[in-house]
């Protein structure tokens, strides 16, 4: 047996049949158990540190308990019906609920290396340590880009091979830090602690890895090796950006305005970025498409034409993209309306950025339009995808850089 084909049946025995199907249960469990905590554990939710209650003893043990009676769950069901290991759910989900744990428990390790709290003061925190996870994370995924790029020009298994690790990696680099960050806001000073979605900075790294992410399921699901380069060109151009922010003085944790002091924050920030992650990948699939097809019109024997995908697997990417993106971003939106009346008392208010929130929403609900009721697909599409993300870009960074309104908090200062 190879180490290839080794790799592959410990993949499959981990992430399929009763293992996946437990796991997804205990997963079940915890979140049950933690909510629990909240609802009925002595002292109740407290928002301001609530997850020091999650990994206090309390929560372990609710959360224990809960992921307990979880698998203890899977386990009945899977003796009662053993058809439910044919379900799709669990394998699909586990691997990601894994690696949302592997960032935990990383982010808890390189905890306990942080500088007591007597140490760290508001004015100066350059002796905490997830800048310098940061700083890996932005290294590792330009390295990532530049191996995607060189794997289109010589595709070599190892190089592509080397391109999908140093993606994976700072993906797991970005969401340790911002938990990191999350843990050091308190370090700082109780009263400062927040979820790190609060500034550009934070947000920046949360698209980086929702972008990645999205990138690489459809990678390994589709082997769309060559629409990395694409796709992370995109993340290293977001990666100089955060750059810039930290240089100027954007990186540090500072304290909430009251605007931001609720939790809604903790759900609407996320799930905005997951649409903005995936419209990010749709329009790598596009810009890879409009080149093929260019390529292709030209009569072009590159070797290059071998790597990128069919041009109808990248219009199937786009659409794909978009299709999980959407949703996210309703929701989002959803979710932003009803935090503004609790705010501010009102639903909607036409500020710059609930308008362009507005236009991003119709500009994808178009390309969905155009796509699943008139047929449209091809090369129009591409253009669609690629100018919708400018759209995003717009909505995202524009708003914030250069207009005022409700949302002012979130400009540069």
């Amino acid at each position: 047996m190879t180490a290839i084909t080794a790799e592959s049946s410990i993949w499959e025995v981990v992430n399929r049949g009763r293992w996946a199907l437990i796991r997804f249960y205990a997963y079940i469990g915890l979140s049950l158990g933690i909510s629990a905590m909240a609802m009925y554990a002595s002292g109740g939710y407290d928002e301001d540190a609530f997850l020091y209650q999650i990994l206090s003893m309390q929560g372990l043990l609710w959360g224990g308990t809960g992921a307990l009676i979880g698998a203890a769950l899977a386990a009945v069901f899977i003796a009662i019906k053993p058809t439910i290991l044919e379900g799709r759910v669990a394998p699909n989900t586990v691997p990601w609920l894994d690696g949302s744990l592997l960032m935990v428990i990383l982010a808890v390790i390189v905890a306990l290396f942080e500088p007591a709290a007597s140490q760290v003061a508001y004015e100066d925190q350059s002796n905490l340590l997830a800048a310098n996870i940061i700083m890996t994370m932005n290294i590792v995924f330009i390295f990532s880009a530049v191996a995607y790029i060189a794997y289109l020009f010589a595709p070599e298994a190892f190089i592509g091979r080397i391109a999908t690790a140093s993606a994976w990696i700072g993906v797991y680099a970005g969401g340790t830090a911002l938990l990191l960050r999350w843990h050091e806001s308190y370090l700082i000073d109780v009263e400062i602690g927040h979820a790190p979605v609060s500034n550009l900075y934070e947000v920046f790294i949360l698209l980086f890895i929702i972008t990645a992410t999205v990138y690489l399921s459809f990678e390994r699901r589709y082997g769309a090796k060559g629409m990395g380069a694409f796709v992370m060109l995109l993340v290293s151009a977001g990666v100089f950006f955060g750059i810039w922010l930290d240089s100027v003085g954007q990186a540090d944790i500072k304290p909430l305005v009251p605007a931001l002091q609720s939790y809604w924050m903790k759900i609407h920030v996320p799930m905005n970025f997951v649409g903005y992650g995936a419209f990010a990948v749709a329009c790598g699939a596009g810009m890879t498409y409009l080149l093929r097809h260019r390529m292709e019109s030209k009569g072009s024997r590159s070797k290059m034409l071998n790597v990128f995908p069919s041009l109808d697997q990248l219009d199937q990417l786009a659409y794909k993209s978009v299709a999980v993106g959407f949703p996210a971003f309703t929701l989002a939106t959803i979710l932003g309306a009803a935090w503004a009346a609790e705010a501010w008392g009102g639903y909607w208010s036409w500020d710059p950025k609930e308008t362009w929130a507005l236009i991003v929403w119709l500009v994808y609900g178009a390309y969905l339009h155009a796509r699943v009721s008139h047929g449209w697909h091809g090369k129009a599409l591409a253009w669609w995808a690629v100018a919708g993300f400018l759209v995003t870009i717009f909505c995202f960074l524009g708003v914030n850089m250069y207009l005022s309104g409700l949302h002012s908090y979130g400009r540069l200062t």
